[in-house]
């Protein structure tokens, strides 16, 4: 259960530059759309036509972040239970708390823009957290016994 919690802890921090990648691909091709002449508006956006082919990038942000990355921690909380982790759970708890601020955040940073900026620094200490939590699973290197000094009897 050690190693399910550590590769949990690794993915939940590779889902976080899985994010970062998918929006910036939507943006940076959001960017090149609009200065081939295209026009982003609401309608533009919610359409179901993609304007744009990188536009995929937001679609992939949304179902990662709102379901992807919700159910890897859940995975790493009911794991931690098991591992027998000194402070594992409490980690894996801590963790959860980070992804469902970041939820929240990306959810009300499309009507309050500050919050988005929240986001993306919320979204440095879900990887920074998820690194540590990993670590902290690795299995401890034995301690070599000390040789037992024989006692000499007076």
């Amino acid at each position: 259960m050690r190693t399910v919690y550590r590769v949990l802890a690794y993915l939940l921090a590779l889902e976080v530059v899985v994010q970062a990648a998918a929006m910036v691909y939507a943006v940076a091709g959001l960017g090149r759309w609009i200065d081939n002449g295209g026009v982003a508006d609401k309608a533009t956006l919610e359409n179901d036509d993609q304007a744009f082919s990188e536009a995929v990038g937001f679609i992939a942000h949304g179902i990662n972040g709102s379901m992807v990355v919700p159910a890897i921690v859940l995975l790493l909380l009911i794991v931690s239970f098991f591992a027998r982790i000194p402070r594992g759970s409490w980690w894996a708890l801590g963790l959860l708390l980070l992804v469902a601020l970041q939820a929240e955040l990306g959810f009300l940073g499309h009507s309050t823009p500050l919050l988005g900026l929240l986001h993306g620094i919320n979204a440095l200490a879900v990887f920074t957290v998820a690194l540590v939590t990993a670590r902290r699973a690795k299995t401890p290197k034995p301690v070599p016994a000390e040789p037992v000094a024989d006692r000499a009897e007076v």
